[in-house]
């Protein structure tokens, strides 16, 4: 895995992610130190929620295997609006005002073009609607060659997940990873990592040779003092859960899940 996270190349949509590698050539440069691993791969978010991402990822790539972890649906939906409001371009300081704006964000062409960062990323409850998302993927690549991850039940069992993907990937799972939080949300900028990344040089260049330059430091500069978040109204998330539920039930049915955990 390189360190560069969110590469992601294989999407169809043409506003992608902010630092993606837009390029092959950058793509094949963050996998420079592999040799002889049996197994490689990358995690890019994007790819569960473009369309086009499955169609695109097997024509490139073939018949590869494929992991996707899944939250709580109401969990991630809040966890992407602050990371959105801490560290993107979220303007919108209240999540109830920001879902109730969604629908007319997805309809204006002139969103997708003015948000800094990928459009998409300001979808809070469309993301979480992981049924589609989920399909587009076990049709295109066999429910053999997908493996879904229920993201509260890694957190539980961390060690005997790990070693189960090691499985499905046909590698050694014997090894016993570190299991630690690498990357905590609610920091506005992590120094250490933003200078090991492999990508630096390139997201640097990406970021200071564009529009975005102009939005993100006032933004950052909005953020330095700004608390950490506080939990999910109570009657937001129940609303949230219950608007969820249907697509929850069909995602059980489609992966052969219970997912009650998300229910209650």
């Amino acid at each position: 895995m390189p360190e560069w996270k969110e590469l992601s190349l294989f999407i169809g949509d043409s506003f992608g992610p902010l630092h993606s590698a837009r390029k092959p050539h950058y793509y094949e440069k963050a996998f420079s130190k592999v040799k002889n691993q049996t197994a490689v791969g990358e995690a890019s978010t994007a790819y569960l929620f473009d369309e086009a991402a499955p169609k695109i990822i097997k024509e490139q790539l073939g018949t590869i295997r494929i992991i996707i972890i899944l939250r709580d649906p109401v969990a991630m939906s809040y966890s992407l609006y602050n990371h959105q409001l801490r560290k993107e371009g979220e303007t919108i300081e209240n999540f109830e005002e920001a879902l109730a704006k969604e629908e007319d964000r997805q309809k204006d062409p002139e969103f997708r073009n003015k948000c800094y960062g990928w459009h998409a990323n300001y979808y809070y409850y469309q993301r979480g609607l992981y049924y589609h998302q989920v399909k587009r993927y076990l049709d295109t690549f066999g429910k053999e060659n997908v493996r879904i991850i229920i993201f509260e039940e890694f957190v539980d069992e961390a060690l005997n997940m790990a070693q189960s993907i090691y499985r499905f990937l046909r590698v050694d799972d014997s090894f016993v990873p570190e299991i630690k939080i690498h990357n905590p949300g609610g920091g506005i900028f992590n120094i250490p990592r933003f200078w090991q990344d492999v990508g630096l040089f390139l997201k640097t260049f990406q970021f200071v040779f564009s529009r975005n330059l102009i939005k993100k430091v006032p933004h950052l500069l909005r953020n330095i003092g700004r608390k950490p978040p506080q939990p999910i109204d109570e009657d937001t998330a129940k609303k949230l859960r219950n608007i969820f539920y249907e697509d929850i039930c069909r995602l059980e049915r489609l992966i052969g899940k219970d997912l009650s955990v998300w229910k209650n």
